[in-house]
């Protein structure tokens, strides 16, 4: 079993703080919708987003190819239950540089890459032993380094009776956008690729996005709030990060109709 204590010893250089995966500053304005980017497809305008009722939504279009944002609006901090996309983000970093291996052995029968493949697929005993091995203490320090000041981590809140309550993790669009733009750095590596394919975007409006791209990402139900963190790759190599938080729903549903309207955005349809 490969011992994860070597996580809580990893630095962090305050240089890295700042620039990739930051969203400009626009993002954190709730008056003003940002359409300053751009990519193939042309301009994107989040204004049906930004106009809709039932819910209050914080949403971001990501050239991921460039690191620019294409259309951003609203801000806030928002709930997103489980830390999964942080523990990723910081998984993915450690492999790229060669210290955590994704084939790394966890417990006596699961790797590193298993894992993550079922916390992403919602199981939350997974999830929380992932957060056990690296650490909270450790991710929320590394989560500080990165800049993300928005987003607070606690511990997976496990679903079985008498399970310890714990507070939701909780971030915001930028933070959140910062996290998938290192996800996607690390696309190439296989198991990245395999944690993060087919999202599950359920039998409503969400399930038309991404016809004819390929989509990988994580989505996080709740009976009030929603997370969608998703990566599109077309056939020409486009690649694009759609960010969306969602609370205070008066239904699951508005949640995902939202998601449909920032796909028809970027797609024209």
């Amino acid at each position: 079993m490969l011992s994860l204590l070597l996580l809580s010893m990893v630095s962090f250089p305050m240089s890295s703080v700042s620039l990739p995966g930051q969203l400009p500053l626009i993002v954190q304005n709730p008056d003003t919708l940002d359409m300053g980017g751009s990519w193939s497809g042309g301009p994107v305008s989040l204004a049906a987003v930004d106009a809709l009722e039932g819910g209050r939504f914080g949403a971001a279009v990501i050239n991921l190819r460039t690191g620019s944002t294409i259309a951003s609006t609203g801000n806030g901090v928002y709930p997103m239950d489980d830390p999964d996309p942080m523990l990723l983000a910081f998984a993915v970093e450690l492999m790229k540089s060669g210290d955590l291996p994704p084939d790394s052995s966890f417990g006596r029968s699961s790797t590193i890459q298993n894992e993550f493949w079922w916390a992403f697929q919602r199981d939350k005993e997974s999830a929380a032993r992932l957060m056990w091995a690296i650490g909270l203490e450790t991710l929320s320090a590394w989560a500080d380094t990165r800049g993300f000041s928005d987003t607070e981590l606690h511990d997976v809140q496990l679903e079985w009776e008498g399970a310890p309550e714990t507070a939701p993790s909780m971030t915001s669009l930028s933070d959140l956008a910062g996290a998938l733009e290192i996800i996607a750095s690390g696309m190439d590596i296989p198991a990245v690729r395999e944690i993060m394919a087919d999202p599950d975007l359920g039998d409503g409006q969400a399930a038309s996005v991404g016809a004819g791209w390929d989509m990988y990402g994580w989505v996080d139900p709740g009976s009030e709030h929603k997370t969608f963190m998703l990566i599109a790759e077309s056939d020409s190599g486009e690649m694009l990060g759609l960010v969306l938080l969602c609370d205070d729903l008066c239904c699951e549903e508005k949640a995902d109709l939202a998601l449909m309207l920032m796909w028809q955005a970027v797609t024209g349809g």
